[in-house]
């Protein structure tokens, strides 16, 4: 009996090796591409030298993956929900009219308060 547990705690270990290896590329991704790294990495509070943090391309290529739009209301999947309450978005001033804020999702970049992606999460 003793050898079953041995063996079984083995495949346990192996099976949940396995499942942090495939699951771990993603966390470090979203750890790394935080705002309070992005901004560290670029020297402090301040953006670029040259002014103003630039807005997310809707057609850049994360910004394709997590389906961002500039505008919820043109998103059927947001089902009310939008980047100014979602909980990796912090205002920070308004561009074009429009609210806009850094997301952890777009290290160094702004998003409208009024869009929407597919990674929304409900703030805290």
């Amino acid at each position: 009996m003793n050898n079953n547990m041995n063996r079984r705690g083995f495949f346990s270990f192996v099976a949940k090796t396995a499942g942090i290896a495939v699951v771990a590329p993603t966390v470090l991704t979203a750890v790394f591409s935080n705002s309070a790294f992005a901004q560290k990495k670029r020297g402090g509070d301040n953006p670029a030298a040259g002014g103003a943090m630039p807005m997310v391309d809707p057609n850049d290529a994360v910004a394709k993956a997590v389906k961002y739009v500039e505008d919820a209301k043109n998103a059927p999947d947001a089902k009310g929900n939008h980047c100014a309450n979602c909980g990796f978005y912090v205002k920070k001033e308004t561009r074009n009219g429009k609210e806009a804020g850094t997301c952890t999702i777009f290290a160094g970049k702004l998003v409208y308060g009024p869009g929407w992606c597919a990674s929304w999460n409900k703030k805290a």
